[in-house]
This record gives C-alpha cells, sequence and structure tokens, in this order.
C-alpha cells in the first residue's frame, strides 16, 4: 500500500539492525590532544553541509596515543554523520570511526576542501593512527560519513527498466517501502519531500522522457534519487561509442551516458583507469596487469567514435608517444575514431610545473609561473597543444589527433563566480559548489566536464538537451554551464567546430592600460565585439588564435612587460594584435644634497 503522505516522524521507528550512531571511536593527532575539546558529533537528514544536530560532544582532553570511545544515547536515524572540529584546531585528528552499537558504520567518506602538508581529511580514514589530519584553516574543519540508502527508505526500481521502446509506455514505480511516500518528476530535478508528482498509480509516456523518483519518509534522510530515461519511438537519436582512459578525473564522468541519454542518445561508454595515474602506467597496465580489462572494453565498445587520453606527464615527449601508442592501439580496432587529449584542471595548491612556468613551449620563447587559477588552466592547455605537436608529428591516422578544452570552461566559471557574474553564487562559491574535494568535481562540477564532452563529441550545444540530473544547480545556473560549454567548445579551434568569416573581431582593449607599475597587476581584456575570446603573449611574441595562453578573465603582469593580444570568435576574422606595455614604475630618486662644509 503506498502511503498518500509520509507518516511522521514519531510514527516511524528505525527498523531493527538500522545503523542508528550511538558510538564513535577516535584517536588524536600527535601532541594535538586538546584541540579536539569542544569537538561535536553530529547528524543531519538534509545534505552533507546543512541540517545537523549534535548528537555527542568531546568535553575532556583524550588520552594521548589511544583511542577513545564515546557511547551516547540516540534513537533517530541519520544519512550524514560527521564530527565538527573546533574553530582554531585546524582538525587535529587522527583516525575517526562511527559506530551502531558493536558495528562499525561505512559509506561515502568526505571532509572539508584543503590541507596543510598534504594531511587532508582521508587520513582520518586511513586505517593508521600514525598518521593525521591538519588543515590550512583553523576553523570549519569537519569530515563524515553519508550511509546512503543504508538510512533511508528503499530508493524505487522502474518497471520496465528504462530503455529504447515504442509507444505507447506505461511506467510503474514498485518494490516501496510501505509507509513511505513516492515523488517523481519529468524534468530532471530531484524531488523533494513537497516537489514532484506523488506516485499513485502507474503512469503512460508518449515521448523520449527523463523520470526521477525518490522516496520520502517524515523524519528520514530521502532515499537516493532513482534516474532513468526512456528512450521511446522515433525520439531516439544516433548515439556514440567511446572510451576514455585517464585517472580519478576521467572517472568523474561516469554519469555522461545518463547525460547523453537525457539529450535522447544511446551513448555506449567504457573507460580504463587508474588512480592518480599517468598515461605510461596505463600503457604499461593494459598489457600486463589488466590486459582482460583492456580486451573486455574493446569487445563491447564494437567500434569506438571517440578516445579520450588524460596527459599529465609533463615529459612531453614520453607521454606524446604513449598517447601515439594508444590511438594506434584503439585505431587497429577502429580506423576512424577520433583521439582527444583531455585537458584537466590542476589542484587546489596549483603546484604543478606548468603551474611554475617550467615547461616550455613551442608557442612563445618565454613561459611564466601562473599566479591565478584561470592562468593555470591556460597553462594546462599550453602544455597538452605541445603534446599533440609531438603527436602529430608521427600520426598517420585518417582522423588527426584533437583537443578537447575542458580546463578552459574550468577557468572561466572560476572568473564568473569570483567576480559575481554567476548565478546565484557568492565569490567564494568556486570550490563549495563545483568540488568535493582539492581536484575532484563533485556532480556539479563534473556536470559541467560532461557538457564540454557533449559540445565536442556530438557537434551540438548541450543548451535545452542535456538535464542536469543529480545536481543542485538553479535552473538560472543549468544555463549559464550550457552555454559555457558551447562557448567553450565551438570557439576552441581545434574542436573542429571553428569557421572562419570576413568580418574581423573590434581589437583587444586592457584595462587597465599600458602605464607604469610598482608591482604586479591584474590586467583585464575586452572587445566591442560581444562573445569575443582572447590569446595573448608576455614574452614579445605575436598570438595568433592558435598561439598563445588562451585568456580566462586575467592576465598578471609584472613590472616591465609588454602584453600582445589578438580577439577572435568563429563566424568572424581574427583581429588585429593589438599590445600594452606596463613599464617598470621606479621610485623617484630625491637630488642629492651638497656634502655640508666642515667649518675652518
Amino acid at each position: 500500500m503506498i502511503s498518500a503522505f509520509p507518516l511522521r516522524a514519531a510514527e516511524v521507528i528505525p527498523p531493527i539492525g538500522a545503523p542508528v550512531c550511538n558510538h564513535v571511536r577516535f584517536y588524536p593527532a600527535p601532541s594535538r590532544e586538546q584541540n579536539m575539546v569542544g569537538g561535536k558529533f553530529n547528524g543531519s537528514n538534509v545534505s552533507a553541509t546543512e541540517g545537523f544536530h549534535v548528537i555527542a560532544e568531546i568535553k575532556e582532553t583524550p588520552r594521548t596515543g589511544e583511542w577513545t570511545d564515546l557511547v551516547f544515547p540516540n534513537n533517530k536515524l541519520y544519512r550524514w554523520l560527521r564530527y565538527d572540529a573546533p574553530p582554531g584546531s585546524h582538525g587535529s585528528l587522527g583516525e575517526l570511526e562511527f559506530y551502531s552499537g558493536a558495528r562499525k558504520l561505512d559509506g561515502f567518506r568526505y571532509g572539508t576542501i584543503g590541507d596543510l602538508n598534504g594531511r587532508g581529511w582521508r587520513y582520518a580514514f586511513d586505517g593508521d593512527p600514525r598518521t593525521w589530519v591538519e588543515m590550512e584553516d583553523p576553523d570549519g574543519q569537519y569530515a563524515g560519513l553519508d550511509l546512503y540508502e543504508q538510512a533511508t527508505a528503499r530508493t524505487p526500481k522502474f518497471l520496465p527498466p528504462p530503455g529504447g521502446v515504442d509507444p505507447p509506455l506505461t511506467v510503474e514505480l514498485n518494490e516501496l517501502t510501505p509507509y513511505a511516500t513516492v515523488r517523481y518528476t519529468f524534468d530532471g530535478s530531484i524531488p523533494t519531500a513537497t516537489t514532484g508528482e506523488v506516485f499513485k498509480k502507474p503512469f503512460k509516456l508518449d515521448k523520449t522522457t527523463t523520470v526521477v523518483a525518490a522516496a520520502f519518509v517524515e523524519g528520514w534522510a530521502a532515499s537516493p534519487p532513482l534516474i532513468g530515461t526512456y528512450l521511446i519511438g522515433d525520439d531516439i537519436k544516433p548515439g556514440l561509442s567511446t572510451l576514455h582512459l585517464g585517472n580519478t578525473l576521467t572517472d568523474i564522468t561516469a554519469q555522461f551516458p545518463m547525460y547523453a541519454r537525457t539529450a535522447g542518445r544511446e551513448h555506449r561508454y567504457r573507460t580504463f583507469t587508474i588512480p592518480n595515474a599517468a598515461t605510461n602506467l596505463l600503457w604499461s597496465e593494459h598489457a600486463q596487469g589488466r590486459k582482460r580489462e583492456w580486451e573486455v572494453n574493446l569487445k563491447v565498445l564494437s567500434r569506438i567514435d571517440d578516445v579520450t587520453l588524460q596527459p599529465r606527464n609533463f615529459h612531453i615527449e614520453e607521454e606524446a608517444e604513449n598517447d601515439r601508442q594508444f590511438i594506434e592501439l584503439i585505431r587497429a580496432h577502429t580506423p576512424d575514431v577520433q583521439p582527444w587529449l583531455m585537458v584537466e584542471w590542476v589542484e587546489r595548491e596549483r603546484g604543478r610545473p606548468s603551474d611554475k612556468g617550467v615547461v616550455p613551449s613551442t608557442e612563445m620563447k618565454k613561459v611564466f609561473p601562473a599566479l591565478t587559477w584561470e592562468e593555470s588552466m591556460a597553462a594546462m592547455l599550453l602544455y597538452v597543444e605541445d603534446v599533440q605537436k609531438v603527436v602529430a608529428a608521427k600520426d598517420k591516422g585518417e582522423k588527426p589527433v584533437r583537443v578537447l578544452p575542458t580546463s578552459l570552461a574550468m577557468g572561466w566559471i572560476h572568473s564568473q563566480i569570483e567576480h559575481g557574474q554567476f548565478p546565484g553564487a557568492k565569490t567564494t562559491d568556486f570550490y563549495p559548489l563545483l568540488f568535493r574535494d582539492g581536484v575532484h568535481p563533485n556532480p556539479n562540477g563534473a556536470y559541467l566536464v560532461d557538457l564540454t564532452w557533449y559540445a565536442a563529441f556530438y557537434r551540438e550545444s548541450p543548451e535545452g538537451k542535456m538535464l542536469p540530473v543529480g545536481t543542485n544547480l538553479t535552473p538560472e545556473q543549468i544555463t549559464a554551464m550550457q552555454k559555457l560549454a558551447w562557448d567553450v567548445i565551438q570557439n576552441y579551434p581545434d574542436c573542429g567546430l571553428y569557421e572562419e568569416g570576413k568580418t574581423p573581431v573590434e581589437k583587444p582593449e586592457f584595462s587597465p592600460t599600458a602605464r607604469a607599475i610598482k608591482e604586479v597587476t591584474p590586467i583585464t581584456l575586452s572587445s566591442a565585439t560581444p562573445g569575443a575570446w582572447f590569446r595573448y603573449t608576455l614574452d614579445g611574441t605575436t598570438p595568433t588564435r592558435t598561439n598563445g595562453y588562451v585568456y580566462c578573465g586575467v592576465i598578471s603582469v609584472r613590472p616591465g612587460m609588454t602584453v600582445k593580444a589578438v580577439a577572435y570568435k568563429s563566424g568572424m576574422a581574427d583581429s588585429e594584435v593589438t599590445d600594452a606595455s606596463y613599464i617598470v614604475d621606479a621610485p623617484v630618486t630625491p637630488p642629492r644634497r651638497p656634502a655640508p662644509k666642515l667649518p675652518q
């Protein structure tokens, strides 16, 4: 029987065996035991960051070099469990474990973004008391578990399961928790306890539709959403088969097939990844340790339309050779495959060789350290473009390797957020909105990456097509991301969508204009042509639309530099190259006073 409304929390007792947290164990960081006093253990049924209630508190200094067991009364079931460190403590935690009685709980582990000396929140869950958490910011530090469906009503199931079908179709939701209310949507949004249609009987579909459903019991967290797209009749569009090589930054696109389905495409997707791996390790594994997995990938994908590789070995010749080897291997399977080199983003600390300005470029005589996130994104692109050039020198394939500039989307959205130009976001929201740690995007950030992939692979704008299922973005943010992704892919010439034109783009304008400066000064570029893109150099080299740093919203100019820039836009001719010199503003030397005459 389906309840029309959720039962009240008092009427629903957690079932026997439910993971009700009433016991925690923790181990303090060495010589920082006092820093844990005032730390709180909290539970929430709202989200990983909101709606928390205190269920226990550390009131005494933990013993040095020992585990502390804290047992407390609690009969409320929480999906999200979290330790909140006291203000000023920098985290100061060696190990953390949550229990229900004597049963240790586990789930998705998460924590605050950032660290000090590499001691991030992952060390709270690594099982080794000799390692500990030490965060850069003294306040606001936390780590916790998401128990998912262990602590919610059962996620409903579709009957029949999503797939390609002929209309009309009747869909039912089954395997329901008897006392839960189930709601569903057709617009890609995740239902809440008050939004979406209440499921009372099977519903009919006569066109391609994405259905999202969730179960609700008052006082409990909502179930994880059930997401499925039914591709119906003439609405089904041709789909691609793609293979993706890399590491966990490639893995964040795991939902890409789902997103492509929301656009009406039956997309086939496989990965071959190793955490933190560069391409050389993947090459070794494909032929040795994981040869069987590699063979299965090629068997499942009867053809491969697009393959992505993820360069990150800054020995460019080595990276290019490994990329070329993989491309040739895949061409033996599908000769007309389109290879892509995906330009990844960098870590929050921005300490890569490309950030430090020590990776030479064939596009300029001299490169410089990246002083902002935006410049780091441009520097990574510059590195991958040089990898591409080395691959191309030996490549004889039917389709030349292309560059997939995801870093430009990351650079521009950072600029938009930081300058208050991204809808509904505070200027400090870049990491909270888009990332789950210092380098891995959350579903919102992954959606932006997937939008760029869709635009590049399917050669069309994702606007109004790819539903943002699984994100918590507002409609305005969704539209802004979709437009940004299309703008990036359409205006990056190597993606193959750029069109030449006859009317030139208006020339770049500098703000502030050329002048004497005493210190590093942020410079912005603009053009009277709306939507213009820019490439620039800092070493006197003449930029073109394919040479130089791609502008992502700011240039850090040092005293004595001359900035040269060109503006370009798909469908138009390039602007003239303009420059601005920022000479050294030397301090004025006061006139020397004549030496006093000594008395005779």
